[in-house]
């Protein structure tokens, strides 16, 4: 099992008024993590994605040299992606010296969290340095809890632009992009190196049934792939909670996904699309 999105990082790392928000999205702080915990907890997996997190406009870094270092204690299991801010004047180069240089593999991108437009001009030298270099993106392109995260830059369909102009940029996008999953299972069936993660999704179940069963109607499943969002969700609630899915599933009166289903999508394998195997 692959674990693509999970985050590592500490207190402070972050802004004051990040974590303090952070009781908006389950009603308790946002937990934060170590190496060490980090690792303790990924122990039933076979690799995992673990992300490094820039925001200049809310105020936290989580430095691609820390995700780098700990990535260096098992390079087999620990995929590290880099992450630069737009903002800043050097994000470009900093990206090639994580890529070229630290050993990172991919970029987390976040219009929400960094406050810009995914077609941004200096986004889009990003994208074509990640498209020529076989570099993927995990964008989180969906809501979030902080006020001053701009919704405009969140809706999923932006992606599709994106793709167009990239088609050869492999991009997952995270949490399906909730609320607006079926916006995103029209965008990941339409390119054809476009995936949804599902990762953070398994508590609030009704939203995530209808995601599910619309993913299975359109034929989208094998585009799916399982995330946990550690440390804001562990591994075993986020196991369980998949795998309880399919008990609602199968009393609903309606044509559903299986148990077998749900199995196939905890150990969908897109690392070699990703250019990440």
């Amino acid at each position: 099992m692959i674990d693509y999105h999970t985050h590592l990082g500490e207190p402070k790392h972050y802004s004051t008024e990040y974590l303090a928000e952070g009781f908006k999205m389950r009603g308790k702080p946002v937990q934060r993590t170590t190496p060490d915990e980090h690792y303790e907890e990924m122990k039933n997996v076979e690799k995992c994605i673990v992300l490094a997190f820039r925001s200049r406009h809310l105020g936290f870094n989580v430095p691609n040299e820390y995700v780098a270092e700990y990535c260096r204690r098992d390079p087999q299991k620990l995929i590290g992606f880099a992450s630069v801010d737009p903002h800043d004047y050097n994000a470009l180069d900093e990206l090639k010296e994580s890529i070229q240089n630290l050993g990172l593999k991919g970029l987390k991108t976040s219009p929400i969290y960094q406050a810009y437009d995914p077609m941004d001009e200096r986004m889009l030298r990003i994208y074509r340095f990640c498209e020529d270099n076989g570099v993927p993106i995990l964008t989180h392109h969906g809501t979030t809890f902080p006020r001053r995260a701009p919704m405009k830059w969140a809706h999923p369909e932006q992606v599709e632009e994106i793709a167009l102009a990239f088609p050869e940029l492999r991009i997952v996008i995270a949490h399906i992009g909730h609320p607006w999953e079926e916006e995103t299972i029209s965008v990941i069936r339409k390119h054809p190196h476009v995936y949804a993660d599902v990762s953070a999704l398994y508590y609030r179940p009704w939203q995530l049934y209808n995601s599910l069963t619309l993913a299975k109607e359109y034929g989208v499943w094998k585009k799916l792939i399982f995330g946990t969002d550690y440390p804001i969700c562990t591994f075993a609630d986020s196991v369980n909670g998949l795998r309880k899915m399919t008990e609602y599933a199968q009393k609903m009166p309606f044509p559903s996904f299986t148990t077998e289903d749900m199995e196939a999508l905890l150990n969908n394998d897109i690392l070699v699309d990703l250019n990440l195997a």
